[in-house]
């Protein structure tokens, strides 16, 4: 695996962490993929779920998507700039 991904206990922890910080009524937008959306589909359309070592290196090879993280700072530049 080229990254460490996050578990869900790693996930509730910096959640907290950040409510300790900014409140429990602080304003967030969220994406969260597990390994429920690492799948592919058979011949017959069925799900097939992916060993977790599979959903391990798919889910932290997203963090190579740097695209993903430009887009959404742009979007908050624009929102920013509707709101102002």
């Amino acid at each position: 695996m080229s990254a460490q991904f996050y578990t869900l206990s790693m996930l509730k922890d910096r959640v907290d962490s950040m409510i300790k910080e900014q409140g429990e009524n602080a304003p967030v937008a969220w994406w969260i993929f597990t390994s429920e959306d690492v799948i592919k589909y058979d011949d017959e359309g069925d799900e097939v779920r992916q060993p977790d070592a599979v959903c391990g290196e798919v889910l932290s090879n997203l963090q190579e998507y740097d695209h993903i993280y430009t887009a959404i700072g742009d979007a908050i530049d624009n929102e920013l700039g509707e709101c102002l």
